[in-house]
Parts: C-alpha cells; structure tokens; sequence
C-alpha cells in the first residue's frame, strides 16, 4: 500500500485537479439546466476557467516563491509543486468576463451564477480530494473532531473535508431555494458563502491565526461585497427571477 501512496502523493496536485475538472464536467449539464444556457456553453466556460487558473495560479505562485524558476519550463510544467489559488480564481472570473462580453442581462446573470456554482463546485471537490494529496490536515484538535494523519504525531481536524462539505451543502441549499431568488443574487451568494466558508477555516488551518495575511484580506472584501450585492439585488423590488 506504501507503494502506491508513494505514486500518488507526488502527484496528488494533479490527481485533484483532475478530480474538479471531472466534477464540473459531470455538473455542467445540471448547470446548463438551472440557468437556462446550453451545456455546450457552460462546459467551454468551465473548461477554459480551469486552464486559465492553472496556469495562472501556478505562474504566480512561482513568481512569489522562486521567480528564478519562471525561465525553467521543468519546474513550470510540474503542477504538483503549487499553485496560488487566489490569483487562480482571478484568472477564471477574467475567462467569465470574456464569456460574456456582450451578453444582456438575461444571458449574463446566469452565465455569471453558472461560473460561481462552477467555482464553488470546483473548490469542493479539490477539497474533497486532499487524501490524494496527504493534505487533509488543519489546527490541532483531540479526538473525536481531531484524527491521526500521516506522519504526525498528534490528532488534527481534517479541515479541507470539512470545508468542501460545508461548500456542498450551501450549493445545494441555493439549488433547492432556486426559484426564489431573483437574477444576480445566487452568483452573489455562492461568491459570498464560499469566501466566508474560506475565511472561517483559515484559522482552523495547518497555518493557523499566523496564516492571515493579503489574501484573506482579499477574501473579507468580496465577502463584503457579494454579500451586499446578494441583498441589495434581492430586496429591490420586483425583477426577473433565476430560471430553471
């Protein structure tokens, strides 16, 4: 069994990339369907985020960590070594504006909820899949919240599977509340909940309270502002609703 772990493990980045790539594939139909859209549409959407996100967050977390190695194409290509998840998600919101650059309300909202159910699909099921990555370890905790992980020696909450189950059971609390909310809000919310969600584990993290910096910053202002936008697009009256 060791065998096999040592095969994987290296690769594990790869693996739950492939993994997320495999969900939103899976998703893009039942996607396509609650918006209204062709799946044709939303897989080129999904499947164009998660090139730009690679690449993106992979070029930029070589360029935070050893910038040196921007000109080495060995150390480019090999994704299990990092990626910047935030930058990577930057990189997929440019890929929706492209998508919908000319898109009238009636496309761009759920066009827009599309790419934030797809990112909130996403985030889970890399998540989800930290056991390929021998990544599922956070804060220490005792038993029964805390587990023995590899290599380690006290008991840890396995916070990556934590916060992949909680993005799964926001995305499916907004699918059955579907036809309640107008145009806008869901894509607000899901942008919200799973900004929240990161920052709340953040602490909870192998990284601790010493792991906040720029990036949950970040996070806290489009937490803010999505879920201002959730409420503002809610509550101003009469409108369109989210098809489906």
């Amino acid at each position: 069994m060791s065998g096999v772990l040592d095969i994987v493990y290296p690769r594990g980045e790869f693996l739950s990339l492939l993994v997320a790539l495999v969900v939103l594939w899976a998703a893009s139909r039942r996607v396509a369907a609650l918006v209204a859209l062709p799946r044709s549409r939303i897989g080129s959407l999904y499947v164009d985020s998660v090139i730009a996100f690679v690449v993106v967050g992979r070029i930029a977390y070589l360029g935070a960590e050893s910038p040196e190695t921007l000109l080495d194409p060995l150390v480019a290509v090999r994704v299990q070594g990092g990626l910047d998840p935030l930058w990577g998600a930057a990189a997929t919101l440019a890929v929706f504006a492209w998508a919908a650059r000319g898109a009238g309300e009636a496309a761009y909202w759920p066009l827009a909820t599309a790419w934030a159910a797809g990112l909130a699909l996403a985030v889970a099921a890399y998540d989800l899949s930290c056991p390929l990555r021998d990544a599922c370890f956070g804060a220490r905790a005792e038993p029964p919240l805390g587990f023995y992980m590899s290599g380690l020696q006290e008991t840890r909450l396995a916070t990556p599977a934590l916060e992949g189950g909680l993005l799964l059971a926001l995305l499916g609390m907004l699918v059955l509340g579907w036809r309640r909310w107008r145009t806008g809000v869901a894509a607000h919310a899901l942008v919200g909940g799973l900004a929240i969600i990161r920052l709340g584990f953040s602490p909870l993290s192998a990284g601790g309270w010493g792991g906040w910096g720029a990036h949950e910053a970040v996070l806290a202002l489009a937490a803010a502002a999505a879920l201002a936008g959730a409420t503002w697009r809610q509550l101003r009256g009469p409108g369109a609703r989210l098809p489906g």
